[in-house]
């Protein structure tokens, strides 16, 4: 009955609760979005607002009607959204996905190496925190996935990179000691590394302070390596980091110690679908004989 786009409409009227809030947002005229309120309330027979002072206040139909509006919106959005990726995507380009912490690190030497065998062949850094890349929530823009302990789907083949610990990171001025237990640090401030604990097959360090009742003495949370160990430099807060993320520590700032509790692993994969171009295929190969 009503248009994607007139639902589109009534959505960001209802959900401003004004025509003119909603045609800034929408980039269109407020006559054009009132225009098409009255149409929609022509064909639906029923008011959706009523004017009190410059506020349009939704009639009992409009709040029913704004709980389904959403649910539209919300694919539409998506909808236009994987259309974008599938757009913008560049075939001359391998796609990969990984985190900031991996495009930092271990992400760039592999390409710099690959480069020296293959100078023609150029890449796309997509990044993304790991539960998208895990949950392959970017399908359309991404040829290969390289993250944290990912979990391999029946669809892909997977390649082990490079495996490895977690230390602890503490700015000098805390004077943590070069070994420590974790309950010996709860005074200090803590990042805690959101989006990703949670995934360490091999060992989870959130699930250890768990059983173990220890209180970490958390003052900020962020889903990315990088932004914690940046938080470390800036003398706010210590975290327990990976080795690989550690490689662009500046030493000179912060101290990285031993945890005595026991080795917290994880490993870094390179993920790919079966059905992918011959410069992925060729490349992922690269990645499954060259050590890195």
């Amino acid at each position: 009955m009503l248009s994607a786009k007139q639902i589109e409409i009534f959505y960001e009227v209802y959900k401003n609760t004004s025509m003119t809030a909603a045609a800034e947002k929408l980039e269109i005229s407020q006559p054009s979005i009132s225009k098409t309120l009255r149409i929609i309330e022509n064909k639906l027979n029923f008011k959706l607002f009523l004017r009190q002072g410059k506020k349009l206040i939704p009639t009992h139909e409009a709040d029913d009607l704004f709980e389904h509006a959403s649910v539209v919106n919300s694919q539409l959005k998506s909808f236009n959204a994987i259309a974008n990726t599938y757009k913008s995507r560049s075939a001359d380009f391998i796609n990969i996905g990984t985190t900031p912490a991996l495009a930092e690190s271990i992400v760039p030497k592999i390409i710099k190496k690959y480069n020296k065998i293959k100078p023609t062949v150029k890449f796309n850094l997509i990044n993304l925190n790991s539960i998208d890349l895990i949950e392959d929530r970017y399908k359309p823009d991404i040829d290969l996935t390289i993250c944290f302990n990912s979990k391999i789907q029946p669809s892909s083949r997977s390649v082990i990179l490079k495996e490895g610990n977690h230390s602890l990171v503490s700015p000098l001025k805390f004077n943590i000691d070069d070994a420590v237990h974790l309950k010996d640090i709860v005074e200090h401030p803590f990042v805690e590394i959101t989006n990703l604990l949670s995934f360490y097959e091999e060992s989870s360090i959130s699930n250890y302070v768990d059983s173990l009742s220890i209180n970490l003495n958390t003052v900020i949370k962020t889903d990315s390596y990088s932004s914690a160990l940046s938080i470390v430099h800036d003398g706010m807060a210590i975290s327990i980091i990976d080795d690989n993320s550690l490689l662009n520590a500046d030493t000179n700032k912060i101290k990285i110690s031993k945890i005595l509790d026991k080795n917290f692993k994880y490993r870094i994969s390179a993920i790919k679908k079966d059905i992918v171009r011959n410069d992925c295929n060729e490349f992922f190969n690269y990645l499954c004989e060259e050590k890195i």
